[in-house]
């Protein structure tokens, strides 16, 4: 898609990106944070990774995509 405007790109998708917001929280984990998606009551999908240690980055269940079940163990 090309798009060609004098107006800034983050007034014009603006409102797809609250949107996305909205849905998504990040939780704790021992090692830094998880945004996820909210599926249902007790799931959810994960959004990104933000952690300090690159070995986190390759766990699988760790992965964008990855359906997690929500649980108090998650955050401790």
């Amino acid at each position: 898609m090309v798009l060609y405007t004098p107006i800034p790109l983050q007034e014009i998708f603006q409102e797809q990106s609250e949107e996305k917001k909205k849905s998504n929280v990040q939780l704790p984990f021992a090692r830094g944070t998880i945004e996820v998606e909210l599926t249902s009551d007790s799931t959810a999908k994960i959004v990104r990774l933000v952690s300090s240690d690159i070995n986190d980055y390759l766990h699988p269940e760790l992965q964008p995509g990855k359906e997690i079940k929500l649980t108090w163990d998650l955050i401790k």
